[in-house]
């Protein structure tokens, strides 16, 4: 009976053994993989900011109380290259490597093209190899949104903002805001008859992003999609001036935003210690930027043009249908 007792002793601390070790290998994985995916999502997590933070306005006169404005509206992000890719170096790495004589590589970002290299590590003594994800493959990145404004009591008009689900190659983004724009000549004696307007924009825009690419096998379990939910407050100090039909406007502001991350795949356990990681990355960012628009009015209709500047360029082109 001791024997027997010894044996199980020994068999269960041995079983211990490999489960500690096998743990061990995946929590060295995930580590490896929270790196990898904070470099390959944060790019695309950015630049949703600077599509959700212009076009805000077409003029920034004053309307009437429930005077209404209807826009369509076109937009065209720009993507720099240093958003493109991003290195990555064995020696930051615990568990995955490299495939072959390569210590380090360029990698393409969820905004880059659609290059990949092997990747491979080992849990529990067995390797397993994965393709690294691809890009977008596309710039510029544009899309189509519907923005609604409404004139209020003192000088103050709400916005509301829609985008629809857009799927660009292997990515579906989508997004809706709401923006309170106040005009502070009323309070400033010199400016209550100029034509030169000054006012102050408040925004809010919540946006998803969800990046699906070719599953990613780790033995435990595998991954085939990276989810970003994200919401930016922006705060804006605007100007503009009318010559004419023309109207001149220019901003200055900051976007403050927020971002979850969530991985997507098979293999309940495998996904819940990579999801609880993931919290880590849950970041804030604020990002400052400048706008300048041109509209043009033709009767009840206008058109315009703003250009967003700051990490990425965003151009956005309306037509615009005034209900007085």
């Amino acid at each position: 009976m001791q024997i027997l007792m010894r044996k199980l002793v020994a068999l269960m601390c041995f079983y211990t053994g490999l489960v500690q070790a096998q743990f061990q290998d995946i929590d060295t994985v995930a580590e490896d993989l929270i790196f990898l995916t904070e470099k390959y999502i944060s790019p695309a997590a950015e630049a949703s900011v600077y599509q959700t933070s212009g076009g805000w306005y077409t003029n920034f006169t004053p309307k009437k109380k429930f005077e209404v404005e209807i826009s369509l509206q076109y937009n065209l992000l720009f993507i720099p290259n240093k958003f493109k890719t991003f290195l990555i170096n064995e020696s930051e790495l615990q568990n995955i490597t490299i495939q072959g004589n390569d210590t380090s590589s360029e990698l393409p970002t969820a905004l880059g093209n659609n290059d990949f290299i092997v990747l491979e590590g080992t849990i529990d003594g067995d390797a397993f190899e994965f393709n690294s994800p691809e890009g977008i493959n596309e710039n510029p990145l544009d899309h189509g949104q519907i923005q609604a404004t409404v004139g209020l009591w003192a000088q103050t008009n709400v916005i509301l903002r829609y985008t629809p689900n857009i799927k660009i190659n292997n990515t579906e983004y989508n997004s809706f805001g709401i923006g309170i724009a106040h005009h502070l000549n009323q309070w400033i004696n010199p400016l209550k008859d100029s034509s030169f307007y000054l006012g102050l924009l408040l925004t809010y825009s919540n946006f998803k992003v969800e990046d699906t690419f070719n599953e990613v096998d780790l033995m435990l379990g595998s991954i085939n999609s990276m989810k970003v939910d994200g919401g930016s407050f922006g705060f804006n100090i605007v100007g503009s001036k009318s010559i004419n039909q023309f109207d001149f406007s220019g901003s200055l502001g900051l976007a403050m935003s927020n971002f979850n991350y969530k991985a997507d795949g098979t293999g309940a356990l495998f996904l819940a210690v990579l999801n609880t990681s993931l919290n880590k990355l849950d970041k804030s960012i604020t990002n400052f930027k400048a706008d300048f628009n041109v509209n043009y009015r033709i009767k009840d209709f206008s058109l315009n043009g703003m250009i967003t500047i700051g990490s990425f360029t965003n151009l956005n082109l309306g037509i615009n249908y005034n209900i007085n």
